[in-house]
């Protein structure tokens, strides 16, 4: 189920187990060769401290001392596994990130032998899981859709990037629209493809739940909150994205199979991925311990949508807008899921080096 060309790591910690030293195993998984695990011993105060502190630095637009940081953890989590990995020149590279790992962008660690990033050696995605029978997609980008939904509550804290890129992206894809920047997001995304964008009043939950399965490409340019507690900023309860009109959807009310026909679901809204215990979420599953992006993913992936894209901070709505866009050029011109996103970070960070600024959009699921 893996697929060719992928190289699957699944960093686990092994913390805290009575008569065993801490340490983290490390497994490599390919499509047709034996699962590899090596196992490297940490001090595991040391090591969560270092996660606590990078995490900090990363979602700190002002801070430039996460450099020594971004190397150990590319020293614990990649080095170990490093040869092997390379030996299989993979097109991508798949992460299955467990536990605390989870609030992890792998792609920011920083390989000082090289000097680069793990993003500038492969291009990086997430997986909740190995499985799958996936559904059978189109290579011909002809036939990509997008459905573009910007700035639903301007009244609320305005999103006018999100307007821009509703109608750039839905513009992309080229035909109807009606729209401004989330405005112009939404626009500019739906006009690239055969597609269609609401924005302002015209973003509802009801379009939503009517038009988004006949659509590959669902491309959400508003607020969502995943956080425990909510999000009472922007006036929204844990696990809600927010429509026109103040209406709100329940990620956990969604269907099995509601969005079969959904290749991929783009959430590029502030507080989109936010820590939210598994436990703590009223919907029956067989997964435990998910932080919030992680849930959102199980949910929409047991509705069908083979991909989600969302953010592990809050990012300026221009700089999701920006990055977004290119994405979907990128897409257009026939690159994967996962190559899309990747040159769409990489053209970001020559001009903005600082990766709090192009490092938190992620890409979990299928990245063909």
């Amino acid at each position: 189920n893996i697929a060719p060309g992928t190289v699957v790591i699944q960093p686990v910690l092994l913390t805290g187990i009575p008569n065993f030293p801490d340490s983290i195993a490390i497994f490599l998984v390919t499509r047709d060769k034996p699962v590899l695990v090596k196992k490297v011993h940490i001090d595991a105060q040391e090591f969560y401290q270092i996660l606590r502190e990078y995490r900090q630095q990363l979602e700190n637009p002002y801070s430039d001392d996460y450099d020594i940081n971004q190397e150990k953890l590319y020293d614990h989590l990649i080095r170990p596994m490093e040869a092997e990995i390379a030996a299989y020149s993979p097109k991508q590279l798949a992460i299955i990130a467990t536990g605390k790992l989870r609030d992890l962008p792998f792609e920011t660690l920083f390989d000082k032998q090289t000097n680069k990033y793990l993003l500038d050696k492969y291009p990086i995605h997430y997986l909740t899981h190995i499985s799958g029978n996936k559904k059978p997609k189109s290579k011909n980008t002809k036939f990509l859709k997008v459905l573009a939904f910007g700035n639903p509550q301007p009244t609320q804290k305005d999103l006018p990037g999100a307007e821009a890129a509703a109608k750039e992206i839905a513009e992309m894809f080229s035909s109807k629209y009606y729209i401004r920047e989330a405005e112009a997001a939404a626009k500019e995304i739906a006009e690239m493809f055969s597609s269609k964008y609401y924005i302002r009043e015209e973003a509802t939950l009801s379009h939503f739940q009517k038009e988004s399965d006949g659509f590959p490409i669902v491309h959400l340019a508003t607020h969502g909150c995943f956080q425990k507690g909510g999000c009472p900023d922007i006036g929204l309860e844990e696990n809600t994205i927010l429509f026109a009109n103040k209406e709100t959807f329940e990620i956990a009310d969604i269907l099995p199979r509601e969005l079969e026909k959904t290749d991929l679901l783009v959430l590029s809204a502030c507080q989109t991925a936010k820590k939210t215990p598994r436990n703590e979420i009223s919907v029956t599953m067989k997964f435990d311990n998910c932080t919030g992006i992680v849930l959102a993913a199980y949910l929409f992936e047991r509705a069908g949508v083979d991909a989600f894209i969302a953010s592990l901070w809050n990012v300026e709505d221009e700089t999701t807008k920006d990055i977004t866009v290119k994405f979907y050029h990128n897409l257009l011109q026939g690159k994967t899921k996962v190559e899309a996103l990747r040159q769409a970070k990489l053209s970001y960070a020559r001009e903005y080096v600082s990766p709090f600024y192009w490092s938190p959009l992620i890409l979990i699921g299928d990245g063909e």
